[in-house]
């Protein structure tokens, strides 16, 4: 009777994580949003004028377009149903994502 629970509530996991697995679209948007926040933060901050960060971050938010086909055009999916695993290869670094139960974590 447990052994039959306990296969039951695997059966019942697995398919929820079958069906919440995100597609590669959702993950594109996802890693767009990333790359544009990281850039916002890192780029457009310092010792700058108030002025040439504000417009910065305007740029960065212009060019989300430019980002999101730089990361289409360089991302592989492996797909295993109930997860995928994306990885991104940027100009100076390799980003790794776990996509799982409708999420996804980042490795940088």
């Amino acid at each position: 009777m447990k052994l039959q629970a306990i296969l039951i509530g695997v059966v019942v996991v697995v398919g929820v994580m079958a069906v919440s697995n995100p597609s590669k679209e959702r993950y594109i948007d996802y890693a767009t949003e990333q790359f544009s926040e990281t850039g916002k933060t890192s780029i457009c901050a310092g010792d700058m004028p108030i002025a040439a960060q504000q417009s910065c971050k305007f740029v960065i938010s212009q060019g989300k377009g430019v980002i999101k086909s730089v990361v289409e055009n360089s991302t592989k999916q492996q797909n295993f149903v109930i997860f995928s695993l994306y990885e991104t290869d940027m100009p100076n670094k390799k980003y790794t994502t776990i996509a799982a139960f409708g999420n996804f974590i980042m490795f940088k």
